[in-house]
């Protein structure tokens, strides 16, 4: 038996360890507590400047994020201010906001709002931008519908960025990505494209029908097929023809061996599937491929256009002539890596034709 003492000591004890968690998850520092009081004071921040009209933010703890469609670079910058400042400094210790992560857009920048939808694995991925937070929740329910539950996205705010029909246009390209094996969407504010691969030929045909009529405002394709037959489609939209080769890239960066021009296996055979995508879309025009050079000079500009024929190369092993390609080298700082754009190839003038033969 214990002694008195001994039950009074474990007594003891135990109550301070209640105590203790009741001061962890109860207290005023504590971390749910922290951070729902970080988030009012960021709220409360953005109201008084009026920014909450067009920007959202969210505590992760003592780290904030904040999105939206600012409306000029000064709005930018007061909101970052504002929430920085939202509640007392001083780190983690004395409990205010530690970092702010911007990840706002201005308004030139809405011009590339877009949505990137992923089926690998039986899972759906969302990634890009969407208007709001309730969209975001209703579109993540629509996935989860189609896909048992599994679902990651990883969306960030463009307030009035989405024209009309957008959210119905991103509904039925996760409706049809349910449909298949395999895809890649990307839809953006006037075009939706989907490429990959279904289970069947009869289930290509359904989802091929499921965009033919697209809402109001949308061009609108999918290139699907079943293993071992070819796309039947014909495309000649030069901008959703990129969207299509974008999809049928992967996710993954095209890569090559440091400081050559030998693709990695993964990005040859991502090359090939884009270039069966870009074979259905012959009559859009010629491809241009930009490959951005990894170092200043001659030297750097030599081998990024090494790097474009690399890429062509491996684009026309899916049967395209190499004529249709052009590649090209893109300065230090270009905006992207390896840049794909369709340009209409020009056809001559019959009338100017015969005139200038004519005169020789």
């Amino acid at each position: 038996m214990l002694s008195p003492r001994r039950k009074a000591a474990l007594l003891a004890g135990a109550v301070f360890l209640v105590l203790g968690g009741v001061a962890i998850h109860a207290s005023p520092m504590s971390a749910s507590v922290l951070e729902q009081r970080l988030q009012d004071s960021a709220d409360d921040a953005l109201y008084a400047l009026r920014a909450d009209e067009w920007a959202r933010v969210e505590m992760n703890g003592q780290s904030a994020t904040l999105n939206g469609l600012a409306p000029s670079r000064q709005a930018r910058q007061s909101a970052l201010q504002a929430v920085t400042t939202a509640s007392w400094a001083g780190g983690v210790v004395a409990g205010g906001i530690t970092e702010v992560i911007d990840q706002t857009r201005l308004p030139g920048e809405a011009e590339s709002f877009a949505l990137r939808l992923d089926l690998t694995g039986g899972r759906i991925r969302l990634d890009g931008l969407i208007p709001d937070a309730e969209t975001g929740e209703r579109l993540e329910a629509q996935a989860r519908d189609v896909s048992s539950g599994r679902v990651d996205a990883e969306f960030r705010l463009a307030p009035g960025a989405a024209p009309a029909g957008w959210e119905p246009m991103v509904i039925e390209t996760i409706r049809a990505l349910g449909e298949l094996d395999a895809g890649a969407g990307l839809v953006t504010r006037d075009r939706a494209a989907l490429t990959g691969l279904a289970p069947s030929s009869a289930a290509a045909r359904d989802v091929r029908r499921m965009f033919e009529t697209a809402p109001e405002g949308f061009t609108a394709a999918a290139l699907v097929r079943a293993d071992g037959e070819s796309y039947e489609s014909r495309l000649s939209d030069p901008r959703l023809c990129e969207l299509l080769i974008k999809g049928a890239l992967g996710r993954r960066p095209i890569a090559f061996a440091p400081g050559r021009s030998i693709l990695t296996g993964e990005s040859r055979a991502a090359l090939r599937r884009a270039g069966e995508v870009y074979a259905a879309c012959l009559e859009a025009g010629e491809l241009i491929i930009a490959v951005r050079a990894d170092e200043p000079g001659d030297d750097g500009a030599s081998l990024a256009l090494m790097r474009g024929e690399a890429a062509a190369g491996a684009m026309a092993e899916a049967g395209v002539e190499r004529s249709h390609f052009l590649a090209q080298a893109a300065p230090l700082g270009a905006p992207e890596a390896i840049q794909f754009t369709l340009t209409p190839v020009s056809v001559p003038d019959l009338a100017t034709t015969e005139n200038e033969e004519e005169q020789g």
